[in-house]
């Protein structure tokens, strides 16, 4: 029984792991074809930020929303003034997302140096058996949950949500209905550089917070959001994560962390190879409605 309740443990903390790794992304690449290589130090800054405020006193939960107000609104900042002139040329907005983040780690070893001061994890944690499971990670496994379900409604029950779709899917025609598409287009790219500054902030209390410290959370996101797909951001997000989580958590549990790492890249192999639109382009019924 305590073993079984260990592999539930470790598979929610790996899908958590992976969703949050690739929520900020999978937004912004879902909904406006920019493959932003930048993502992680998007994650970078959102943790910097909130260690700064942890270590000025600020609580942990008001650091991490402070962290995605202003990630998401330096993200606005940057679409308005680079990003929004590479549209449609897919290979010059990944050079320049490619230059900023090389900036932005660097500019962050030179103002900060090689680390920041790191936050403790809350939380303490509780046992079952020979197993101890963190009283965090079992709170970041239900904000995921949250975050999902937040995103699904508002992109199924808001307007922004629709006429985001609505871009999405044909731009022309969104802006031939009177939607200001650019503007947009600087919400959404606010909104997953927020969503990126939030996980940076929300897993910096398990990692070193160090300039490249993004580095580890780019892989996994981009195999993630490659494995989930284009045809629903939620539904695409959810399906890849849970989908990872289940093949890894197991071969990890078995044979090691290292071995779980080759079974996830091997599975992405295969969903590629078979669902070249990802998960999200299966039937969505198997999806819940609000991912849908």
């Amino acid at each position: 029984m305590a073993e079984a309740i260990s592999l539930l443990y470790q598979f929610g903390t790996n899908a958590a792991f992976l969703l949050l790794a690739a929520l900020g992304l999978i937004v912004i690449l879902g909904m406006m074809n920019i493959i932003n290589l930048a993502h992680g130090e998007f994650m970078m800054l959102g943790a910097y930020t909130a260690s700064a405020a942890v270590h000025r006193g600020v609580p942990l939960p008001l650091a991490v929303l402070l962290a995605a107000v202003a990630v998401g609104v330096f993200g606005m900042v940057l679409e308005r003034l680079i990003v929004r002139h590479f549209y449609g040329r897919e290979l010059g907005a990944l050079v320049v997302t490619w230059g900023i983040s090389l900036i932005l780690a660097q500019g962050a070893l030179l103002a900060f140096g090689p680390f920041m001061p790191p936050i403790a994890i809350p939380g303490g944690s509780v046992s079952f058996g020979v197993f101890s499971f963190s009283v965090y990670w079992l709170v970041l496994i239900l904000l995921c949950v949250l975050l999902l379900v937040g995103l699904g409604w508002i992109y199924r029950r808001t307007d922004f949500g629709l006429q985001a779709r609505a871009a999405m899917q044909n731009p022309a025609m969104a802006r031939a209905l009177g939607i200001r598409v650019n503007r947009l287009y600087m919400v959404t790219f606010g909104l997953g550089s927020a969503l990126a500054g939030l996980s940076g902030a929300l897993l910096a209390p398990t990692t070193s917070i160090a300039p490249f410290m993004g580095q580890q959370f780019v892989a996994p996101a981009f195999i993630t959001v490659v494995v989930g797909g284009g045809a629903s951001v939620i539904g695409g997000a959810l399906g890849s994560s849970t989908l990872l989580a289940l093949v890894e958590t197991p071969v990890s549990f078995l044979l090691g962390t290292f071995w779980g790492s080759v079974a996830l890249l091997v599975m992405a192999l295969v969903v590629i190879r078979l669902l070249p639109g990802g998960v999200s382009s299966i039937n969505p019924r198997f999806l819940p409605r609000w991912a849908r």
